[in-house]
């Protein structure tokens, strides 16, 4: 509930503050004097819009403040759910302030600066707000809806929350489908041109190092001439009879080793020469083998050539070489295993939709019941409310139409009628009921949602209703049972309403009287020959009226027998 708002410098009001409490609080005055300054603080508060236009003239800023204080279980919602433990501290009173410059708004908890989005988490918590916008909100059937599912309680909540859930869970298999089928045509492309690629790397059988082997091999069929004159000579000089190195050298080492036989520092001489003997004997037989292999086959070199040219196609884009290649054809045999099986996860996203879709269409069913038994007892509570409101036989109804296919909030559409009296036929909310009309529906509603609180899925959060002029269009007997209605709504809670009709205001437990002298607004809670005499004042507009001071003494005298009645 409000326990203190404080306002500076915002529309008319220069600086004022106003103290609220418990039970009903009727705020009056005079048009122009501020009524809708005070309501417009509060929706500050609660995170609406900032208009640096609503700054009073001269002014370089606006200041709200108010002391809230928070429901238990709507305060454990919030630390639980939200978050906010640390903003809201230990206690259960808190602090909120709104400031508004003609370039900036900023919002504070407690003192400390918060997101103007903080303070929307923390609306439904501490006040509900209905006004004209409100009563023409009604006719929607997103607020119908909301309506009905309020009074539904917390069963009724969390039937909806696993259907939320589930549509969630619809949409994101749906979305997943999608982005697969679009991405098929493109994946096809894809496999299309991977596939052969992998088939020619695997009908090539290749090995790492491969390419620079045969651009070997293809040298050396390329020059043998130049290698077989080489070679020939070579093993000439190696070889030759008599002539050759391996003769001279054989001859050399015999000689040595006669030597060494007289002198023995000569035997490491000899073992060199016998090994150089032999490795040049071994030289020359390496050569004569090249020699004898040298080949000049131009089927093999063009088998070579065309073979690197594969291998060079393959590798363009791919990798610098063979072993690079080998391991880019493994990762995109992965990719093509994975584009093989498009059919199956196809079949796999498919059968995830369905039964995603089954299941919002078995959870929707039970939200449906669940409505439909909330509907039916809404409507009978509500009906008895106009009775009470000066339409005795008026007739509410809140009827459910299957949506051509299933929604995020269900599985149909609301729709409430009002059949005003029995000779007229019922209307949707949205058609033809008259200002007057939604006004008492809006308040029947909000009572008999109040008074089910117990089983509401937030038990105590928003527990203070603020009404700006919801008795309009109404008078007379009707606005005697339109403030009856609002003071049963305000028993246990706060229930705060901006009336221009003395016979709503009457029933106040405190009444509030904002009224402007020169530039200056001020509020003033009133009670005695003082609220005799703003009555007088709503009933004949002259506060001094004799008359006018006798009927509003009456007026109250009778709500006080009501009262004790009740």
């Amino acid at each position: 509930m409000i326990n203190e708002l404080s306002i500076s410098a915002l529309g008319v009001i220069e600086n004022t503050s106003v103290e609220f409490a418990g039970g009903l609080t009727v705020l009056t005055g005079e048009t122009g004097a501020g009524k809708t300054m005070v309501l417009t603080a509060v929706e500050l508060l609660l995170g609406a819009r900032a208009d640096a236009g609503k700054i009073r003239p001269g002014e370089s800023q606006a200041t709200i403040d108010a002391v809230f204080t928070l429901e238990r279980e709507a305060r454990r919602n919030l630390v639980e759910e939200e978050q906010l433990g640390e903003l809201l501290g230990e206690e259960n009173e808190i602090v909120v302030s709104r400031t508004l410059t003609p370039t900036r708004s900023r919002a504070h908890l407690n003192h400390r600066p918060v997101a103007v989005t903080t303070l929307h988490t923390l609306a439904p918590a501490l006040a509900t707000i209905h006004g004209q916008a409100d009563q023409l909100a009604l006719r929607s059937p997103a607020r119908q809806l909301q309506f009905l599912d309020e009074y539904g309680g917390q069963a009724l909540a969390d039937i909806k929350s696993r259907y939320q859930q589930a549509w969630a869970e619809a949409v994101a298999a749906k979305r997943k489908l999608d982005k697969f089928l679009e991405n098929r045509d493109q994946a096809q492309m894809h496999y299309d041109a991977l596939a052969p690629v992998i088939a020619s790397v695997d009908e090539l059988q290749l090995e790492p190092g491969e390419e620079d082997s045969l651009a070997q091999e293809a040298e050396r069929i390329t020059n043998v001439e130049q290698l077989r004159t080489a070679l020939a000579t070579s093993y000439r000089l190696l070889a030759q009879d008599g002539e050759g190195a391996c003769d001279a050298l054989g001859s050399a080492a015999r000689e040595i080793g006669r030597a060494s036989e007289t002198d023995r520092e000569l035997t490491n001489l000899a073992t060199r020469a016998n090994q150089i003997s032999v490795e040049t004997q071994a030289l020359a037989e390496d050569v004569r083998e090249q020699l004898e292999n040298l080949s000049a086959d131009p089927a093999r070199l063009e088998w070579i050539n065309q073979r690197l040219q594969a291998i060079r196609t393959l590798l363009r884009g791919r990798a610098l070489d063979v072993a690079g290649l080998l391991e880019w054809t493994e990762t995109k045999r992965a990719e093509l295993a994975d584009l093989e099986a498009s059919d199956e996860r196809y079949d796999e996203l498919s059968f995830d939709l369905t039964k995603a879709q089954q299941q919002v269409l078995s959870i929707g069913q039970e939200l449906r019941r669940a409505r439909q038994s909330a509907a039916a007892k809404l409507g009978q509570a509500v009906s008895r409310e106009l009775s009470e409101l000066a339409m005795k036989t008026a007739q509410f109804k809140v009827d459910l139409e299957a949506k051509p296919k299933p929604g995020p909030d269900g599985l149909d559409t609301v729709t409430m009628t009002l059949q005003p009296h029995a000779d007229a036929a019922p209307v949707p909310l949205g058609a033809g009921a008259s200002g007057g009309e939604l006004s008492r529906v809006m308040l029947a509603l909000e009572v008999t949602v109040a008074q089910n609180a117990d089983s509401r899925p937030d038990p105590g959060a928003g527990a203070t209703y603020i009404f700006d002029e919801i008795d309009a269009g109404i008078g007379g007997t009707t606005a005697l049972a339109v403030g009856q209605r609002l003071a049963r709504l305000a028993k246990g809670r706060q229930v705060i309403v901006v009336t221009h009709l003395p016979q709503v205001a009457a029933w106040a437990d405190r009444h509030l009287v904002i009224s402007k002298t020169g530039a200056t607004t001020s509020v003033e809670a009133v009670s005695g020959s003082r609220r005799e005499e703003e009555l007088a004042r709503m009933l004949s507009g002259s506060p001094q009226s004799r008359t006018a001071r006798a009927h509003a003494a009456e007026l109250l005298q009778q709500i006080k027998v009501a009262q004790s009645e009740a």
